[in-house]
């Protein structure tokens, strides 16, 4: 078979085993998605361009989470920072015996990892809100939280307490740069060196502290 037409194969065997959870998979695009009437919740499927049809044809995948008429992602991952399929890139789909196997692992990362969190995000909100302002979205990976979804969903007292614990999980010279910016910046004065500007990682929990002048006490 086609690379191609084993890729499309594959994301419909897939997107057939959450359409009656409410999931619509968009075959043209390669993704499934999830409304309610804040966020929209998305799964990626993604292959290569160097596919070699009955060799080596990739398949992996992320997951996301947007505010509606929004294309900023609140909160995502993917199979390769889980490291799934383990200590591989991706599963290799160019052989129609292994796609068993690399639906049931995607499908089981998807169920233990993303679901879980739509669901919260669908019926308990509220509740969601608290939970990942102490410990994240994702916690196994350390302290992954958008300080916007916090303001939002939440309230200006839970976004601070998750300001304290975002910079808390900084690596020692990031919470340096984040300090130096954001005592310049809090006053109206300007950015102190290039983290200050759009140029960094994870800068929009920066700019949204600053925007929103949220109190941190270093």
């Amino acid at each position: 078979m086609k690379a191609n037409e084993v890729f499309d194969d594959v994301c419909s065997l897939i997107s057939e085993k959450y359409t009656e959870s409410g999931w619509k998979y968009s075959k043209s695009d390669h993704w499934m998605t999830k409304k309610d009437k804040n966020f929209t919740y998305k799964v990626f499927f993604y292959t290569s361009w160097n596919n070699i049809s009955d060799k080596n044809v990739a398949f992996y995948g992320e997951c996301a989470i947007m505010p509606i008429k929004s294309k900023d992602k609140l909160f995502h991952i993917n199979t390769r920072q889980c490291n799934i399929p383990s200590g591989q890139l991706y599963w290799n789909i160019a052989n129609e015996d292994n796609w068993d196997y690399a639906v049931q692992e995607f499908t089981n990362w998807l169920d233990s990892v993303f679901i879980p969190i739509v669901e919260c995000c669908m019926n308990d909100l509220d509740n969601f809100v608290k939970q990942v302002t102490v410990e994240g979205f994702y916690p196994s990976r350390g302290y992954v939280v958008d300080i916007s979804f916090i303001l939002t969903y939440g309230s200006r007292e839970l976004a601070e307490e998750a300001t304290k614990r975002y910079y808390v999980s900084l690596d020692e010279s990031i919470k340096k740069e984040f300090k130096e910016n954001y005592e310049s910046m809090i006053n109206g004065n300007k950015t102190v060196s290039v983290y200050g500007n759009n140029m960094m990682r994870n800068y929009s929990n920066f700019r949204t502290v600053v925007e929103n002048k949220i109190i941190i006490t270093f």
